[in-house]
């Protein structure tokens, strides 16, 4: 106990589990946070240490951020703790105009970028030419999607010993598409509540284990054959060699959750991240971060900038690459309020808040 004691003072380690997040506290001091990232002082109204890179890490944060009418989102992703990038994203806000769909993604590759980086240059495409969303079926069009994503990356050459987890979110009017497979996550903020849109896809997990021992492998310390840490994702060649099963019946299986929900006033914004992000910080917290620095108007791709810098604080110390895509809602943004004079209130009725309360209805 003593020398755990010993690390956190000294800033290693996991976080306290009551460790808050270092606000700042007036709206006017807002204005004077640098406009990026910086390693040490202030950093998006975090009080930033000193990180010490070693050879090979890079930890710029590369930001960017945009929108048109009912969105706008804020984009950032840093290598890191590694020797190198292997995450990916994709944004695009006229997926299909004559619906005002707009999709965004974040992929995490492993055993090289190869497969995240096709997946973010080929989403679009596979979501376009699925039938099922040819037809109008968003839900299993994305499904679709993945399937075709993932054998186009089993016939890449470059990408046989690669793969990637991925996180796909269509939106669709009032409606919420997202669709997973892998660790990384989609967190909607319903009422300043963080709720989890995706599962995580882990061997350990007694309908993943038996698909994977039905496939002839084996799980130990929490990893397909010893091996990798996810039981579902894109590409992972070698997971995927028995020619009698189905793709969704390999031992990696490139099979999504897919989920639904209806958008309401009360979801103003999501979130998409890696695990780099998960893995240091709670989706709760994340989520009551990104409310926060909207409040202080912050920029969409400040906040995002701000959640980066603080995964990677020694004390929570994201040991991996972060890539963090935050969405906001601007229908529900206009809709949860509405201006008397120069203020704003919210013009929340007895019904309202009692939905406010409740859990996204699922489709």
């Amino acid at each position: 106990m003593a020398s755990q004691a010993a690390s956190q003072a000294a800033g290693l380690g996991p976080p306290a589990a009551s460790q808050p997040f270092a606000e700042i506290a007036e709206p006017s001091e807002a204005a004077t946070l640098p406009s990026g990232p910086v390693l040490q002082g202030r950093v998006g109204g975090l009080r930033s240490a000193v990180i010490h890179i070693v050879p090979g890490e890079d930890h710029t944060v590369h930001s960017s951020e945009g929108g048109n009418e009912h969105f706008g989102y804020g984009l950032a992703c840093t290598q890191g703790h590694r020797t190198g990038m292997e995450d990916a994203h994709s944004v695009e806000l006229d997926l299909d105009p004559e619906t005002g769909t707009a999709l965004f993604g974040v992929f995490d590759g492993h055993g090289g970028r190869q497969v995240a980086d096709l997946c973010a240059a080929n989403v679009v495409d596979a979501v376009l030419s699925s039938p099922a969303y040819q037809r109008g079926d968003v839900g299993e069009g994305l499904r679709e999607a993945f399937f075709e994503l993932d054998n186009r990356a089993l016939a890449c050459a470059e990408a046989h010993l690669a793969g990637a987890t991925a996180t796909v979110a269509l939106v669709r009017g009032d409606r919420l598409y997202v669709a997973g497979v892998g660790d990384s996550r989609c967190v909607l903020s319903h009422a300043g509540t963080a709720q989890v849109l995706t599962n995580d896809h882990k061997p350990d997990d007694p309908k993943e284990r038996a698909r994977i021992q039905n496939a002839g492998g084996f799980v130990v310390w929490g990893r397909v054959n010893a091996n990798l840490n996810i039981s579902r994702a894109l590409g992972d060649a070698s997971f995927k060699q028995d020619k009698n099963l189905s793709a969704s019946e390999q031992q990696v299986s490139p099979d999504p959750d897919v989920r639904c929900v209806t958008l309401t006033r009360h979801d103003t914004f999501m979130v998409l991240a890696c695990d780099g992000l998960w893995n240091a910080l709670p989706e709760q917290q994340v989520v009551a971060y990104v409310q926060r620095r909207l409040n202080l108007r912050h920029t969409l791709g400040a906040v995002a900038e701000g959640l980066v810098a603080e995964a990677m604080q020694p004390q929570r110390c994201a040991h991996d690459n972060v890539t963090v895509v935050v969405v906001q809602f601007n229908d529900a943004v206009q809709a949860s309020q509405m201006t008397i004079g120069s203020g704003a209130v919210d013009s929340t009725t007895s019904a309202d808040a009692a939905a406010a309360t409740a859990s996204p209805p699922h489709v």
